[in-house]
């Protein structure tokens, strides 16, 4: 199963995936971005802190970038 890293980029930082984490293919790496997006988005309202712009951008396993997915999608 190959290995996706997803990156969290926003207005006032950056997290790099250095561990990253085996999906099946790019759909499920997409819907693991979703997940993760919806519990950056959740717990930035908790603390009021929600950034205006913000993606989670999926790597492969060569760390060339295959999805870009804006935090604002976990409100759909």
């Amino acid at each position: 199963m190959p290995r996706f890293y997803f990156n969290v980029c926003c207005d006032r930082f950056e997290a790099t995936d250095v561990v990253g984490e085996h999906c099946r293919d790019e759909t499920a790496a997409h819907a693991e971005a979703l997940r993760a997006a919806r519990a950056i988005v959740r717990k930035q309202l908790l603390a009021d802190d929600l950034p205006q712009h913000g993606w989670i951008e999926v790597e492969d396993e060569s760390h060339r970038t295959v999805l870009k997915v804006p935090l604002r999608s976990a409100a759909y």
